[in-house]
């Protein structure tokens, strides 16, 4: 086990519970946590070289911290925020798993650690996130098939949100937005694809 894995492993064990209880509790320590990453945000996006790229992720991060305040207030906002994490959380594991264990064709033009199996595990480990949907009975009106197309698209936006973000870090020839996080890089290393999918549960929903 190599020493950025430990650090991963702790860094996530020690602040993962902090976030779950403050968006649980909701109200002012949902609004610190938001600010928190607003100040870490604007710390990574100032970092950048290229003006292009500031400009596209100061507009993404924006509306993702509008669409966060807007889902909150949502009739049933908590497990909309919940799902979101899930479904992220997964498709980053399974896209992790599959690419470490199995390989395969790396899509180097965005990325030279991401793979086409990757993507494959993003959207098979996603799909565990129905055992969340199932037991809060959430989306009870629609039928299975449209949970798992619903599912199946989230992962997409996840996917394409992990990309976005590794393509702007190539621009600007860094290897990580920041150090802040140990083990994880920076904060847009971590929320890439959580911010794409936030904003278009926003759109969605409300």
């Amino acid at each position: 086990m190599n020493s950025n894995f430990k650090q991963r492993t702790l860094f996530s064990i020690t602040f993962a519970p902090i976030v779950l209880l403050a968006i649980f509790f909701g109200n002012i320590y949902f609004n610190i946590l938001l600010f928190i990453i607003m100040i870490i945000g604007l710390y990574e996006i100032r970092k950048l070289k290229n003006l292009n790229t500031k400009i596209i992720i100061s507009l993404l991060f924006c509306y993702f911290l509008y669409s966060c305040l807007i889902l909150n207030n949502h009739s049933n906002g908590k497990h909309l925020i919940f799902l979101l994490l899930i479904i992220t959380w997964l498709s980053d594991v399974g896209g992790y798993m599959f690419g470490k264990f199995f390989g395969g064709k790396k899509i180097g033009y965005i990325s030279p650690n991401k793979t086409y199996t990757g993507i494959f595990g993003s959207i098979l480990f996603s799909q565990f996130s129905q055992i969340y949907i199932y037991y809060f009975n959430l989306f009870s009106n629609e039928n299975n098939f449209y949970k798992f197309i619903f599912v199946f698209i989230s992962c997409f936006f996840v996917i394409i949100g992990d990309l976005v973000f590794s393509y702007i870090k190539r621009l600007n020839k860094i290897k990580d937005y920041s150090n802040m996080l140990k083990g994880h890089g920076g904060l847009f290393d971590r929320i890439d694809g959580l911010i794409f999918l936030t904003i278009i549960f926003n759109i969605y929903f409300t």
